[in-house]
């Protein structure tokens, strides 16, 4: 079997506190991406720095931008289909191995920073390049830590099998 599953409880009062998550810190995900985006394009207006690629190879940016976005659209989907969250600090109902989980246990998350850095790439300049680490510190330590523990509490030795099996990012 490539998931275990609960039941879902559902709720109106689950969807009003997933509603008011997106507004308490750390905020969600995609406001981490969006944030990037701004500071990367905020960056590359300052003048006078280093051209790391020029046209048209910066043109290779956006097939990792619609690459990256493609992968987390891809993976809302498996997780709508599994019956599953896909919010952080909310319990998952299944563990899902399939797709691009085979590879990476975060391929979300592996998904915005490919995005990003084809971001950083169409732009071709040095700094915004910088925003990456940021980005990836953030993510690991404000979601992916305690996704990890909430999923090995939720699943046990599935997940554990999982984990030892599968890299956290690829």
């Amino acid at each position: 079997m490539f998931f275990k599953t609960r039941i879902p409880s559902i709720s109106l009062r689950n969807t009003e506190d997933a509603m008011r998550d997106y507004f308490k810190f750390p905020f969600i995900p995609p406001f981490w991406l969006l944030a990037a985006v701004i500071v990367m394009v905020t960056l590359d207006k300052i003048p006078k720095q280093l051209l790391i690629l020029n046209s048209p190879l910066n043109n290779i940016g956006w097939l990792l931008i619609v690459s990256g976005l493609g992968i987390a659209l891809y993976v809302d989907l498996i997780f709508k289909r599994q019956g599953t969250t896909i919010l952080p600090f909310r319990t998952a109902t299944s563990l899902v191995t399939i797709g691009p989980f085979r590879y990476s246990r975060n391929p979300i998350y592996t998904g915005m920073v490919t995005a990003l850095f084809g971001l950083a790439l169409t732009l071709g300049k040095l700094l915004p390049i910088l925003v990456l680490p940021v980005f990836i510190w953030t993510i690991q330590h404000c979601f992916i830590r305690h996704e990890e523990a909430d999923l090995e509490e939720t699943f046990g030795a599935d997940y554990r099998n999982y984990k030892s099996r599968v890299r956290r990012w690829i």
